[in-house]
């Protein structure tokens, strides 16, 4: 049975869920905050919790390779954006490899986190952080930022239910993990048609340093991003931010 640890207020659900693996949690507890004072994105990023969000944190035991454990946060990805189509009858779309957008802007980020294990030769810990924006008002957010973020409340236009929609993402996110491992083609071709930028002009950056420029192709088989150069060579995206051109 999947144990839930709430808290009002937290710095982090992903930074309490390791230490709670370092404890001996078992995987399949979820942590979840009403507010977050120090959640956290992409390369230590902070990322705003106001109140009304949906924030957890899921902790998982994947049959994966350490190697393989990034495309954790394309699972939990295509997890939440099946939830939000079920429960909210939102279409989003994934932009690679940790926001969820919806009418163009930015409404959920993910963080996946690799734990290694307590034990020798135990099975290691993946720790899947979400930030959900559900029943917040674009008020909410700081104003350089309310142009490019928007909430599920937003683009459905009602307020939704917090506990139904965090359950149906804690199995959707199990089930396309499941996916993930059983069936990696059916996997990346149904995440394919949840890419955002496919097709789009893309800048590939590293901090604020530009590595190059394209037309966004895709993910290849071990969760990379690729996009076609001027000159017709495709580059291969092994870290970085990737944003429109």
């Amino acid at each position: 049975m999947v144990q839930l640890i709430y808290h009002d207020q937290l710095d982090s659900t992903n930074r309490l869920a390791k230490e709670l693996v370092q404890q001996g949690i078992q995987a399949g507890t979820v942590i979840q905050a009403g507010q977050q004072s120090a959640g956290r994105g992409q390369y230590d990023r902070s990322f705003l919790s106001p109140h009304g969000g949906l924030y957890f944190s899921l902790i998982v035991c994947p049959a994966l390779q350490q190697h393989e454990v990034a495309m954790v946060t394309l699972a939990a990805g295509l997890g939440c954006r099946d939830a939000l189509l079920e429960r909210c009858g939102l279409t989003t779309q994934i932009k690679w490899p940790n926001d969820l957008y919806c009418s163009k802007k930015k409404i959920a980020g993910i963080l996946s986190e690799y734990c290694m294990p307590i034990e020798p030769n135990a099975q290691a810990f993946v720790i899947v952080g979400v930030g959900l924006n559900v029943n917040s008002r674009i008020s909410d957010f700081p104003s350089e930022l309310r142009d490019v973020v928007s909430t599920v409340r937003e683009c459905s236009g009602q307020d939704q239910n917090m506990a139904a929609l965090l359950w149906t993402s804690v199995a959707g996110i199990s089930r396309r993990i499941d996916q993930l491992v059983a069936d990696r083609a059916t996997f990346l071709a149904q995440w394919q048609e949840a890419d955002y930028l496919s097709g789009l002009r893309i800048q590939h950056l590293m901090r604020d340093t530009t590595l190059g420029a394209g037309i966004a192709v895709g993910i290849d088989a071990q969760g990379r991003y690729l996009f076609r150069q001027e000159n017709g060579q495709v580059h291969t995206v092994l870290g970085g931010q990737l944003r429109l051109a």
